[in-house]
């Protein structure tokens, strides 16, 4: 399979108004993308597509090498992982399970466990709360958990079932700098630790951290940008997404961005 991801002339219209127009992108085995854009650009709805939530209104959209449409796409869907501000819809499940419960759901990619589990899937999320350094939450209930904590712990879950790829939508949506680090951090120790392609949603340049490898920029449902990190985020291709005069200053890594 020489691709993961191809988006071939994807357009996306509600309601009149063209949230997708054209946009053409691939995603290769071993990459690892942050996708961004002011908010409206259309970053969610193209990643979306992915799992079937969205459907495109034209163009093809293909996932580890099956066609959208053409292809049981639950077989698909079982292959990502996902985490983001729509599993709150959940939260009431969520509540009242602890870390250790949440984690091992994940092995059946629901919230929530319905089927019989295994010594080894409960040995299994012992290990991945350990990487995540969350050990000390194993039997604590999601209610009492700390934002930072919860969000680690969810990504504790996707990657219980080994995904492909991983859809990592705002995840540090609210989260203040210390939680946001602490997740950043664990991510790119993951992303080191497992074969799997992270593509990552945010429209905050310093949430890019260093296992980022490629860049999509999106502008008005378009692909403005896209490919290396550093050909991607420059002054010039920033400030137009943007529509404000931004410079790029590069530390440790990392992109930071200054007004000018």
């Amino acid at each position: 399979m020489n691709e993961l991801i191809s988006y071939e002339n994807v357009r996306f219209i509600r309601d009149h108004n063209v949230i997708l127009d054209h946009v053409n992108w691939t995603v290769q085995p071993g990459e690892h993308w942050a996708v961004i854009g002011l908010n409206g650009s259309g970053k969610s709805t193209m990643l979306n597509m992915m799992g079937g939530y969205e459907f495109p209104t034209s163009g093809t959209i293909r996932v580890f090498g099956h066609q959208y449409g053409r292809y049981n796409w639950e077989h698909v869907k079982k292959r990502l992982g996902f985490v983001g501000n729509t599993l709150n819809r959940f939260l009431d499940t969520l509540n009242m399970e602890t870390a250790r419960e949440i984690v091992v759901s994940g092995r059946f990619n629901s919230i929530g466990i319905y089927e019989q589990t295994k010594a080894e899937d409960w040995k299994k999320a012992d290990e991945l709360l350990a990487s995540f350094r969350l050990t000390y939450l194993a039997d604590k209930p999601y209610r009492f958990m700390s934002q930072g904590e919860q969000r680690r712990v969810l990504i504790a879950r996707a990657f219980m079932a080994e995904p492909d790829a991983m859809i990592l939508d705002e995840p540090c949506s609210g989260l203040d700098v210390r939680a946001r680090e602490e997740l950043l951090a664990s991510l790119e120790r993951q992303s080191k630790a497992h074969n799997t392609s992270l593509l990552y949603v945010t429209h905050h340049i310093e949430e890019i951290f260093p296992a980022i490898t490629h860049v999509a920029l999106l502008k008005d449902g378009k692909m403005l940008a896209d490919g290396r990190k550093e050909h991607v985020l420059t002054s010039e291709h920033l400030s137009e997404a943007f529509g404000l005069s931004v410079e790029v200053e590069w530390r440790d890594e990392r992109c930071w961005l200054k007004i000018t």
